[in-house]
């Protein structure tokens, strides 16, 4: 074998360990943003925008009571928006569906429930009379959970589907309330703080199958249950529980069909949110420890046990109350002003830095700033920089100022490796004019200038 096909079948290799080897990076928390002014309850995509729900009334500074979607630069209302806190969210026939204790959805009477087509909103039936904590879709009807007993006239105790002309109610219902609902097989499941459905006692967690409400086993001894999730070939269960049948679950556990399982040694306190990326497991909630180890608020399951999420949340409510997956980042939501340290209002990625991708393998000897590409722009422009091998990670941040020197935004914001990347940045919420953006690493700086024409 000569010299040059050995040449070759390394660059190969190592393209190929350099690729792998990326996607094990160390994941980081990046702010999204200014983030929120108040705490977030649930997290959806829609339309490929990343959909955000509770009761704050602002988002990256805009007025968007309570509802608003972020495109990966930017923070955006729905319309009006709506009145009061939101709390769950779900997808149905192409409509985003909007729920939680609100009365009225872009100016229209609303009664806790609306529809959101990507530019209007609409209403579905009479609503109900008290909250809605839970939406589920399943065998193609929409379900919804809660602390309510009827819709107009209509009695629907705790749960209710919709016709498609109204909402009716499912069974007996429950004598307490419904926190969370999932489709698991064939049957639709629900969890909450009941005990029964009309005589059949259920202990917290139910499925329906076939017109009527069954247990799960011997259900959940104490607590309550907040969180259901697919994982596995089995349904994964969170909330506030420690046993189930005098067995000790700290919290989670998994049900196969006919049987309780732990996952793992669990948590030291309530578990809120669930949701599986791959064959990856998250959970979040007020915890600050994961199978013995400090996990704060945030942790993921990969089969062998429960690691930690970086340095987690903290600060401000310390709470996670929502996980999904974003532009292949995992984004936590809740109430909390730090995520991995960094200042983070109420909601964060955790992964590959957002808009920031490695583009040369070569490692620089100096640190660099590059001219932004295109300038003049209009919307967006690319910025890249490098970082020599100084030490392991550094802490980089490209901040955005404008002519009389005021902080505008901050681009950058991360702990990077040596390398050379480059950011996307987007300035539709910034005026026609001169800016300048300034490198920031250890104890070297660099600026240059950039115009945007509108």
């Amino acid at each position: 074998m000569n010299n040059k096909i050995i040449l070759i079948l390394f660059c190969e290799l190592f393209a190929l360990y350099s690729s792998s080897n990326n996607s094990l990076q160390a994941q980081v928390w990046t702010a999204l943003g200014t983030g929120t002014n108040n705490t977030v309850n649930a997290l959806i995509l829609y339309n490929s925008e990343l959909i955000a729900a509770g009761n704050f009334s602002t988002a990256g500074g805009q007025n968007v009571n309570h509802i608003a979607k972020w495109n990966g630069t930017s923070w955006q209302p729905l319309g009006l928006g709506t009145n009061d806190d939101v709390y769950a969210l779900t997808i149905y026939n192409g409509f985003l569906v909007v729920a939680g204790r609100f009365t009225s959805a872009g100016g229209l009477n609303a009664q806790r429930l609306a529809l959101w087509n990507g530019n209007s909103w609409s209403v579905l039936g009479n609503g109900f009379d008290g909250n809605v904590y839970a939406l589920a879709v399943h065998s193609g009807m929409l379900y919804a959970g809660g602390a309510f007993n009827n819709s107009g006239l209509t009695p629907v105790t705790k749960i209710a589907y919709w016709t498609g002309i109204k909402w009716m109610t499912v069974g007996a219902g429950f004598d307490n309330d419904v926190y969370t609902l999932a489709s698991f097989g064939t049957g639709l499941y629900a969890g909450g703080n009941f005990l029964h459905s009309g005589s059949t006692s259920l202990k917290r967690i139910a499925y329906w199958y076939s017109n009527a409400w069954f247990p799960l086993g011997l259900g959940v001894d104490d607590g309550a249950v907040y969180s259901l999730r697919v994982y596995s070939s089995s349904l994964a269960v969170g909330g506030t529980f420690t046993t189930i049948g005098g067995a000790t679950v700290n919290r989670i556990a998994r049900w196969n069909g006919t049987s309780w399982a732990t996952i793992g040694s669990g948590f030291n306190n309530g578990v809120y949110a669930l949701y599986v990326n791959g064959t990856t497991l998250f959970a979040g909630g007020t915890f600050d420890n994961a199978d013995f180890q400090p996990a704060y608020r945030i942790a993921y399951y990969n089969g062998a046990g429960w690691q930690a999420a970086g340095s987690g949340l903290s600060g401000n409510g310390n709470t996670c109350k929502a996980i999904t997956v974003f532009a292949g980042n995992n984004i936590c939501a809740g109430s909390f002003s730090m995520a991995g340290g960094n200042l983070a209002n109420n909601i964060a990625s955790w992964g590959a830095p957002l808009g920031i991708k490695p583009i040369d393998l070569t490692i620089p000897d100096k640190y660099m700033l590059g001219q932004n590409f295109p300038n003049p722009f209009n919307p967006s422009t690319k910025i890249r920089f490098g970082i020599p091998s100084i030490n392991a990670g550094q802490d980089i941040k490209i901040v955005l100022y404008d002519m009389l020197g005021r902080e505008v935004t901050t681009i950058v914001n991360v702990n990077l490796a040596p390398g050379v990347y480059e950011v996307d940045f987007n300035s539709d919420n910034l005026t026609t004019g001169t800016y300048f953006y300034r490198f920031i690493a250890s104890d070297y700086t660099e600026t240059k200038k950039m115009i945007i024409v509108k």
